[in-house]
């Protein structure tokens, strides 16, 4: 995905460009190759075989939302995020249910519902969208008044929409089962670890950890536990981590923030009041350039606005006599943002791509390690 269409003397400027960015990996690459063979032809066949094997096991698995819209590179819902990848939707796991997460009392599952028809008779477009995305679904009843329950299981909608409307539903236990079918189904690929697509599906990592010998990391917070760790948080409430999502107002720190993380060293901030935030409420594809945009939304012209609450966010932290010592991108899709974080505010920045990496460096090929195994 490198290769541009542009092309000067051959070999495209763009991979010209790669080639240089690559160039000392390639050259201490071969330098461990050539150290860990002497140059033996047969020993080099023997060391590209077995690295080829380790690298075909670094696949990782997604279990994406329910949720119709064109991911971009660095959203872990697209294979263009990876190099091996096997993503699967889970049916009527959508990102409203995702959102709500199981009953942090009891566990159970959220319901789910899709609202194709609203109570005045006029057809809901965006509901409509999400069901048509997938064919053949199954599991689902419809529902002829609105479902009592707590946060997690009550109706979506307005009562006059289950009895004038179409609403179908997906119950609790339901919901469950089809995430267990996914990741089991996922697992059985021979997949390196299990993560996911949105990253309010932190709320649901106690229970799936536990349908899988797979690692599971389903949302970049969980690496603030080591993270924490690495700059002893705990012992100075002034370092602060700044967690970037796209809404802090639906965003439930005591449920999405790992149990044993301190508190008052996490800085939530979210993008709900510029374009990114806007563009991600609304259900935009995001382009990766402004002039070819095709939903109004691109990664050229949200970088900024990211950026910008970024920088704000330090600077009042500066101001009050703290400090940042990293970031960490809970919304799956800021991920096309890190760079940008990284080489302005000369800040570690921490994402679900690196928690896949984590994932991927335990069972792919290390160059660092010997090509003699």
């Amino acid at each position: 995905f490198f290769r541009h269409s542009f092309t000067m003397g051959g070999a495209s400027s763009s991979q010209r460009a790669v080639d240089q960015i690559l160039a000392p990996l390639s050259t201490s690459a071969t330098a461990a190759l050539e150290a860990d063979t002497n140059g033996d032809n047969t020993k080099i066949a023997q060391a590209l075989a077995n690295a080829q094997q380790l690298q075909a096991r670094a696949k990782v698995g997604v279990i994406r939302c329910d949720y119709e819209y064109a991911p971009t590179r660095g959203d872990t819902g697209t294979s263009s995020t990876f190099l091996s990848s096997e993503i699967r939707t889970v049916e009527g796991w959508t990102f409203e249910a995702v959102q709500r997460g199981p009953d942090p009392a009891t566990g159970e599952y959220p319901a789910s519902e899709f609202r194709l028809v609203k109570g005045n008779g006029e057809k809901d477009l965006y509901w409509t969208k999400n069901w048509e995305a997938i064919p053949n679904r199954s599991g689902y009843v419809q529902v002829k008044s609105k479902p009592a329950g707590n946060k997690h299981t009550e109706g979506y909608f307005e009562e006059a929409d289950y009895t004038n409307g179409q609403v179908y539903r997906y119950e609790p236990s339901v919901i469950k089962q089809k995430i267990e079918a996914t990741v089991k189904e996922l697992s059985s690929l021979g997949v390196c670890g299990i993560v996911a697509d949105v990253g309010y599906s932190q709320q649901f990592q106690s229970s799936v950890v536990k349908m899988t010998s797979k690692p599971v990391m389903l949302s970049s917070l969980q690496q603030l536990c080591l993270l924490s760790r690495m700059w002893d948080l705990e012992n100075d409430p002034k370092k602060k981590i700044i967690v970037c999502c796209a809404n802090s107002v639906t965003f439930d720190r005591h449920l999405m923030i790992p149990a044993g993380i301190p508190q008052v060293n996490v800085v939530v901030v979210g993008m709900e009041n510029n374009k990114f935030g806007n563009w991600v409420a609304g259900g935009n594809s995001f382009s990766r350039l402004a002039a070819n945009a095709f939903n109004e939304a691109s990664v050229e012209e949200a970088l900024d606005c990211v950026c910008k609450a970024a920088e704000e966010e330090v600077a009042k932290i500066k101001a009050a006599g703290g400090t940042v010592v990293a970031f960490c991108q809970e919304c799956a899709e800021l991920p096309a943002y890190s760079n940008g974080i990284r080489r302005r505010l000369k800040l570690p920045c921490y994402d679900t791509s690196t928690a896949i990496e984590f994932l991927q460096a335990g069972a792919g090929l290390g160059f660092y390690s010997a090509y003699m195994m």
